[in-house]
This record gives structure tokens, sequence and C-alpha cells, in this order.
């Protein structure tokens, strides 16, 4: 059997399960395939979590990965430098005990095995073999018998950041002094992540659980696989750099995974979606700073490159969001067309051709050109943080779900009306008044009725039926079946 190494995930070092199902597995093939030198033995201190529970860890996430997508892999590190049993972000203490597990689960032939290095930049990758999905086929766990969300640590200290280019990062450790509100902010998040767990949040017109999207990887198109589900709805708030000022964003959903084709399709508890988003907010941020309030469409200019309007703008404003993340401007361009489709006009733009673009967005805005290609969007995403957890926090103490992509905010579409009031409020507490314009991918059924409650002749312009909805496939069907029957059990 073969697998696709970029459908897989890392090992959920959180997984866990008390239910009678999850015992009975774990037991049965804990006796049969492994042996008593897994056992503690002798006057040694023993390991801070044994090797069954480590085992169980594994096991559970091997069945999650199946229960979720029968071709998914699970991402391991089988050396020791992977492991650190005793850390914030390790609640379970998994520990290089577990190399050892891989390969006894691997000499039992319960899993394929395909090994990683460092050369290649990747993990090894298992997953289950048949004689092991024999044993999942006669269990009756489902994902909503699995915990681990309350144990996760969700405010994290990282050594690298999310600006330019996507880097491996190591999570840094820390002490809830070192920072003001890192025990506010945490138990903010853990509200947040009870409130999506107890949430379907899912897309109608998914027959089966899982989106593919194009990637480009070594220059080859593959198709990658999301899942939106119980365990992919978990949000951490991640701080860059080992700097408790810098970054502060909310990382994880699978949402902010998609595109918006696929997120203007999401439905949340059942209900059609809208969302919103600030217009040009780090641009705004800048002005802000100054103490001015911008006019206009920053990205207009006119005609430099032998494209249409619509088309430089969305170059310019592409290149003008990397250049405030990057230290040069000769690495902003080659970060601007790194992102760029293979084959695509953007991607053959050169230096020559992108430099006349910044210069006359510089001279556009004299004001806060200084804070192009100096490292500035790092600083600027804790000013965004802050404003994303204003409008989190108001919405999590309401009970409502809303998921965020950094400055974009999905919601119900009956509550569109209060996100926008939400969201003009926390960036004008932030920045002194300041007012940005918010744009909107659809309409919401409160603001249609508040619109039509007014006496205007254009009335009928505005319609209930102009709200987006999709219809429900049966896979989607069965999944917020199996949902709410939970969710009923959840509060029994």
């Amino acid at each position: 059997m073969t697998i696709d190494r970029k459908n897989s995930r890392p090992l959920d070092v959180h997984r866990w399960s008390d239910h009678p199902e999850a015992k009975s597995l774990v037991d049965a093939i804990w006796n049969k395939y492994f042996p008593d030198s897994f056992k503690h033995k002798g006057k040694g201190n023993r390991p801070t979590s044994s090797y069954k529970k480590q085992f169980k860890v594994l096991l559970l996430d091997l069945y999650v990965a199946w229960l979720e997508d029968p071709d998914m892999a699970i991402g391991i590190g089988m050396s020791k430098r992977f492991y650190k049993a005793k850390s914030r972000y390790n609640s379970l203490y998994i520990s290089a005990l577990m190399i050892r597990i891989v390969h006894q689960y691997k000499s039992a032939n319960l899993v394929y095995l395909k090994t990683g290095s460092e050369l290649s930049g990747m993990t090894t990758r298992l997953w289950s073999t048949e004689k092991l999905r024999s044993y999942f086929n006669d269990c009756k766990l489902t994902q909503f018998d699995f915990s681990g969300i309350d144990s996760q640590e969700v405010i994290v200290l990282n050594n690298t950041d999310y600006s330019v280019n996507k880097r491996k990062s190591l999570s840094l450790e820390y002490e809830d002094s070192d920072f003001d509100s890192i025990s506010l902010m945490r138990e903010q998040l853990q509200s947040y992540n009870q409130l999506l767990w107890k949430s379907f949040i899912d897309i109608p017109t998914l027959e089966r659980p899982y989106i593919e999207r194009e990637i480009i990887v070594k220059g080859k198109k593959k198709l990658e696989r999301i899942h939106p589900n119980q365990s992919t709805k978990f949000v951490r708030r991640i701080f860059y750099r080992g700097d408790w000022n810098l970054g502060g964003r909310f990382h994880g959903g699978w949402w902010q995974r998609v595109g918006e084709d696929w997120r203007r399709q999401i439905y949340i508890n059942n209900e059609p979606t809208v969302e919103q988003d600030y217009s040009g907010l780090h641009i705004n941020l800048l002005y802000g700073l100054e103490g001015v309030q911008p006019e206009g469409d920053p990205y207009h200019l006119d005609l430099i490159l032998d494209v249409d309007a619509n088309e430089q703008r969305a170059i310019l404003k592409g290149l003008v969001l990397i250049a405030l993340n990057a230290a040069t401007p000769k690495k902003a361009f080659q970060s601007f067309r790194k992102k760029q489709p293979v084959g695509s006009f953007t991607k053959k733009l050169k230096d020559k051709e992108l430099n006349p673009l910044l210069e006359a967005f510089k001279e556009k805005h004299p004001l806060i050109k200084d804070s192009l290609c100096c490292d500035k969007g790092v600083s600027l995403m804790k000013l965004d943080g802050k404003i994303t957890a204003t409008v989190i926090n108001y919405f999590t103490n309401k009970a409502i779900p809303i998921l965020t992509i950094h400055d974009s905010y999905i919601t119900q579409h009956r509550y569109t009306g209060l996100l926008k009031e939400v969201m003009n409020a926390a960036i004008s507490e932030e920045l002194n008044g300041l007012k940005v314009n918010i744009k909107q991918d659809g309409a919401g059924i409160d603001q249609i009725q508040a619109f039509r409650n007014m006496d205007r002749s254009n009335v009928n312009d505005y319609k209930y039926d102009s709200i987006r909805t999709y219809k429900a496939t049966k896979g989607y069907t069965l999944r917020m079946k199996e949902h709410n029957q939970w969710l009923e059990g959840y509060y029994s």
C-alpha cells in the first residue's frame, strides 16, 4: 500500500479517550503484540509517561486518522530531538520512548512506515495496516469520544514568525509571569475553543468529509486534503520570535486553510454565514499610528504594468503586504514571486518591473513609506491580534461561534450587523477613533430586515432570497446528525 506524504498530519500528542471502547481496543492490541520488555523493570526512575500510555496515544491517533480519512498518514519524529517530555506543549508527556513503540508497531505488522530524513525535510510517515484496521472495524468509537482540548496549551511563544516565508518553528518554554496577560488570554481562548468544540462547522456541499486543494510541491501539482471535523477546529494564539510584543495572531481552524470559494459555503450550526473583513487593514493601521485617517483606495495607482487596472491593483496589494513583512526590497520581490502560481504572468515579473510599482506606492503614501521593507509587519500583527481578540471575546461571551482568518471574520448570517458594529468598535478603541472600511461577502438576514424596516423606495431590492444557501449532501446531513446526537449526550 502506498501513501501520499502530503496527505498527512503530525501526531497529536494530546489524543486521549477514557471511553470503554478505547480501553478495550488498547488492551487487546497491547496484550497481544507488546511483550513484557515494554513493562518498566528495575530500580531506575519510572518514565513520566509509561510505554502503555504513549502506546495508547499513538494507537488512538492512528484510529482517528483512519476514521477521518483511510488514506491519511501520521507524521512522527524518529529522533530524540523531536521529544521534550516536560513541556507545557506536551501535557501527556510523550517522550523518546515513542521511537521504540513505533518500531514495535512495525515489527508486529500493525503499521506501514515511510522513513523520513533531514535531507528531505520530512518526518517519518506511518499509517495503519490491514491487520490493525481489522481491529478498527470492530471498534465503535466516534470522533466525539475523544478529549484533549482542555489539556492543550493555547498560548504559544515561537522562535520564528509567520510573515514572509513559512519556516520551521520551535515553541519556546515560558512562565505565566513572563507577560502580564498570559493567564487571561489563556482563559479567554480556552472558552472560545470550548464553544467551537460544541459547534457544528461544516460545508453542506461536501459529500465526503474533506476538501481537496491543489498545491505545488517541488514544481509538481499535487492535491492536499483538508478535513473539517472535531479535530481541526482547535485555535491557538501564537507570538513570534520569542517576543510577547510581536504577533499574537490566532492560528488553527481548518477554515484558515481554504480559499474564499470554500469559505463562503461554510455553515455554522446548519446556518449560512457571511464573511466580513477590514479593507487594507495594515495600511490603515500605519496611518492610524500616525494619527491620520486615510482616504480613498490605498492601492489605486495610474497604470504602470501592462495589465488592466484591477489586475495591477491586485498585484500591488500583494506586493505591499509582502513588503511590510520583508527586510529589504529584494527579499520582498523574491517572496512575491515565490507565492505566485507556476506559469503565471505574475511569476515572471522581474525586480525592474516590481520596483517602479513599489516606488509609486511610496510616492502616494509618503507618511508611511518608511514602514515598507523594514520588517514592520510582525509588529502590526500584534495590533490586528488584539483587535481579533476583542471580537472573539465579545462573541464568545454571548455564546455565538465566530471564525477568524486574521483580519476577517465569519458569522452566521443573522449576526452580520452585530459583527460590523463590534469590528468598528474594536479598531476605534485600539486607534483612538480610526475608521476602516469593512467589506462584506454576501447578505445578512439581520441587515436585510433592518433595511426593509426603513421607509425606503428601493426596499424591494433587498430580498431574503439574496441570502446565499446551499443544498445539503447526504454526507453533510449524516455528519450533522452525528454531531447533534453527541451534543444531546454532552448536555444530558
